[in-house]
């Protein structure tokens, strides 16, 4: 029979609403509790799905409830800090919310742990299961379009957010290659937040894969449009995808549009945790992720290009703000929500920001 598990979310705001639709889904997994600091959140959020565990404090809620998979569904800056706690509780998994976080010594410090003490460790970088990211993959791997690819990607929102899901999809259409450069370029003219983390306004950046594969990605050109212009250009023809399809363009012309469902989330982790292939979403491989958006800020800042190895643990973007090397006019403000900025007032006072 196989082994049911019980689960555990810390965060109950809107994206743990798709953590609890994965473990309602599965008669293998049963949520036990949820954890948020807003009480009225977490009331809401506990009394729609019948959970009877309520906490305010997380650490308590692991000690207590000894959760075997835990779900970290917060806001960037704390999402390593939870799933450390999470993997020094005893929890066997840990899906944490992408980005890993809004530096990169977290992340590595949690998947070093993880691969410590076996624990099964992913990032929902959820638009791997999307079907038109999966058709891209199937004609890359093919050679539909031949090699080396290049990679334009256009789109709303900061690097942290939406850059690391586009890079991250990137990575696994061209099949996980290594990265070999990156070139960045920010602009940061006032004092914006992204849920409580640092922000710029826009993003250009060139990344450099082996294989001669190149990703020129531009965020936020236009405020407020997402995944407006994805496109995969190589010597024998062309992809234009986006979450849904993929449409191949050769010499014959158009193609029709190729579309490849994948199975769910939570199945291919309960099949890794039974014995079966490691998930796509591994957190060491969403680690290689952060380090090329922590690699971009760093090229800003330096005005040139970074290579690997980079193991800078601290934000460049924070860096130079805290420097007063991006200069900037009026109040902070948060371009998503609103109330973070109460979480940015408290980092400041503790001296973070």
């Amino acid at each position: 029979m196989s082994e049911t598990y019980r689960a555990a979310i810390i965060g109950t705001g809107g994206i743990a609403r798709t953590h609890a639709g994965y473990y309602m889904a599965n008669e293998r997994v049963e949520i036990v509790a949820g954890c948020d600091i807003s009480d009225e959140r977490l009331t809401a959020f506990c009394d729609e799905r019948e959970i009877e565990g309520r906490y305010a404090d997380h650490e308590r809620m692991l000690a207590e409830v000894q959760p075997d998979i835990v779900s970290v569904c917060t806001w960037n800056g704390t999402h390593m800090p939870l799933s450390i706690a999470a993997m020094e509780a005893g929890a066997r998994a840990v899906v944490s919310e992408k980005p890993m976080s809004d530096e990169l010594g977290g992340p590595m410090d949690a998947v070093a742990l993880a691969q410590e003490r076996g624990v099964y460790f992913v990032v929902h970088h959820q638009t791997r299961f999307s079907p038109g990211y999966n058709a891209a993959r199937k004609l890359v791997a093919e050679g539909a379009i031949g090699a080396p690819v290049g990679i334009h990607m256009h789109s709303g929102g900061g690097l942290l957010n939406i850059g690391s899901h586009l890079i991250d999809a990137v990575r696994f259409i061209l099949g996980e290659p290594a990265w070999e450069y990156v070139v960045g370029w920010i602009q940061r003219d006032t004092d914006r937040f992204e849920r409580g983390s640092f922000c710029e306004e826009k993003t250009h950046a060139l990344v450099g894969f082996a294989g001669g594969h190149e990703l020129v990605v531009s965020l936020d050109m236009v405020d407020g449009v997402k995944h407006k212009h994805f496109q995969l250009v190589g010597p024998d023809g062309v992809i234009n995808f986006d979450r849904e399809q993929a449409t191949l363009i050769d010499a014959d012309g158009a193609h029709e549009s190729l579309s490849i469902e994948q199975a769910g989330y939570l199945d291919e982790l309960l099949a890794w945790m039974d014995g079966g292939p490691v998930h796509r979403n591994v957190a060491s491989g969403a680690l290689e992720t952060q380090r090329i958006m922590m690699a971009i800020y760093q090229s800003a800042r330096i005005r040139s290009r970074v290579e690997p190895p980079f193991e800078q643990r601290a934000s460049a973007l924070d860096e130079m703000i805290l420097a007063g090397e991006l200069p900037f006019e009026g109040e902070p403000y948060d371009i998503r929500k609103p109330e973070a900025m109460a979480w940015v007032a408290a980092q400041r006072e503790a001296g973070r920001s």
